[in-house]
């Protein structure tokens, strides 16, 4: 991905960001929920989160996901509300 620099004056050229920085890598994995069965795409971090969490609480990863999916906003995509339910759990064991 190359773009180019518009902010900085003194600096002529393109920034390439491939260099910069290291995308995410993304993981699908098959979750079966109360009446269907999702494929849920998420970074693999995310899903080491998840299953970090999943192990410390002593509950299977698709049981996570179906609370998660039970208790989100209909307008909040599953996706979403996994990579919060995640964050959210590190930060209050961050409190404690």
């Amino acid at each position: 991905m190359l773009i180019q620099k518009k902010a900085v004056h003194h600096m002529a050229g393109i920034i390439d960001f491939n260099t910069l920085m290291t995308w995410p890598t993304m993981a699908s994995r098959t979750i079966p929920l109360p009446n269907r069965r999702t494929r849920l795409r998420l970074e693999a971090v995310v899903w080491n989160g998840l299953d970090d969490i999943a192990r410390k609480e002593r509950r299977p990863v698709q049981e996570l996901c179906r609370e998660v999916d039970a208790l989100r906003p209909s307008n909040t995509p599953l996706t979403s509300a996994i990579r919060n339910y995640v964050l959210d759990y590190y930060r209050q064991a961050e409190t404690r």
